[in-house]
């Protein structure tokens, strides 16, 4: 089996290419098979952002560029425009994968966080789109807890 042990930030020249969800971008070692069948190793030194329209490098010098996979997630939109900052608030402060839009945002699924949002006025919509949410104040990609 190959192995992928880099990481690019744009595809060049891909020979196949893999679609990952949002859990799955940010992996160090994990077996994984392309969209056309190839199977192969991720192992990198630590886990990463994997950098969606980049590529993993197998150790043959192949590339197989990365595509955010469409997933099930909730559409949140406030009963006003101008309490989405509020509410945006409240996904931050627990600290919950969020990406925003001009009038709405989009949380990975959690029912417990939007009964919370239900109770704040807003609409919970289930969509099936990518999932790219912002990344960390700190520069460090992904939130991960209180820990900063």
């Amino acid at each position: 089996m190959l192995t992928a042990n880099s990481v690019k930030d744009k595809a060049e020249k891909p020979f196949d290419r893999i679609f990952l969800s949002y859990e799955n971008r940010f992996k160090r070692r994990l077996r994984m098979e392309t969209e056309k069948g190839h199977e192969f190793l991720l192992n990198l030194p630590k886990a990463i952002e994997l950098p969606i329209g980049g590529a993993l490098i197998l150790e043959n010098g192949k590339e197989i560029e990365i595509k955010a996979l469409k997933e099930k997630l909730f559409k949140v939109t406030p009963h006003k425009s101008q309490d989405l900052p509020k509410i945006s608030w409240h996904i931050g402060n627990r600290h919950l994968p969020c990406q925003i839009f001009e009038d709405y945002l989009t949380i990975q699924e959690n029912f417990v966080f939007a009964e919370m949002l239900k109770s704040l006025n807003c609409k919970i919509e289930t969509i099936n789109t990518t999932f790219s949410p912002m990344k960390g104040a700190y520069g460090q990609g992904r939130t991960l807890g209180h820990s900063h």
